[in-house]
């Protein structure tokens, strides 16, 4: 419970929190709201930051958020991902190039190209951090909308945060796999809308290294100091 921690380590970790999900806001805003949370009057004020968010997940209440949550943390595209991935892994390095440029009208082309240009830099196709970082953010805009209470908000953060650091050791092998992600999720978009996403980057990577001052890829999470385990279902998800 999020009375278990004393006040110094709710603050670190909700800056890490926000720090996780702010590669989901494209918007000059994201720079605000690295340093502070969403707030319930901004529901009012038409936040196109938090109404950008709903729209994407089509979220319209508590019910559909949870569903969009629980969705992002089990799955999350990874299975899709890693099946693809595999397919086009088991192939050397020419065969893939040959196949790549015979294959244009394959039904699974964008999403194979997708995958064909971050095979270097993922090489395990895991791409957690997706569904890791959304689930964060609709939490975030879940507790400003009333759809979560805090605990509720805090269980599903922690739980996303123990997911994605389970699956990645730096700030930069989360964001390029949250990047592979994104485009695998719309490759039909041009890759100059995922720019957002490199921008966050340069912020939690640069100015000082913010990151590894302010929020430390393994910032622990259990109270006390105590990294989590992850533990998959713990945050309560229940309408």
């Amino acid at each position: 419970m999020r009375s278990d921690y004393k006040k110094k380590q709710i603050k670190q970790l909700e800056l890490y929190f926000r720090s996780l999900s702010s590669v989901c806001i494209d918007s000059v805003l994201a720079y605000y709201y690295v340093p502070y949370e969403f707030l319930k009057f901004e529901r009012y004020l038409g936040n196109r930051v938090l109404k950008k968010g709903l729209r994407l997940w089509d979220i319209k209440d508590a019910e559909s958020l949870k569903t969009r949550i629980r969705w992002l943390l089990e799955d999350g595209n990874r299975d899709d991902y890693k099946a693809l991935h595999a397919e086009l892994s088991a192939l050397p390095e020419q065969a893939r190039q040959n196949w790549m440029e015979a294959s244009k009208d394959h039904p699974e082309y964008a999403r194979m190209s997708v995958i064909q240009t971050f095979l270097p830099q993922l090489p395990a196709g895991e791409i957690a951090a997706f569904g890791g970082g959304w689930a964060i953010f609709l939490s975030r805009v879940g507790l400003a909308y009333g759809y979560l209470t805090k605990e509720e908000a805090w269980a599903i953060k922690l739980e996303a945060a123990g997911y994605v650091q389970q699956h990645y050791g730096s700030w930069e092998e989360y964001l390029i796999a949250f990047m592979a992600a994104s485009r695998f999720w719309k490759p039909e978009e041009q890759f100059g809308n995922m720019v957002h996403i490199m921008t966050r980057g340069q912020t939690l990577l640069g100015m000082g290294t913010f990151a590894s001052r302010k929020a430390p890829w393994d910032i622990p999470l259990e109270p006390g100091g105590e990294r989590a385990a992850y533990r998959k279902g713990s945050a309560s998800l229940d309408a």
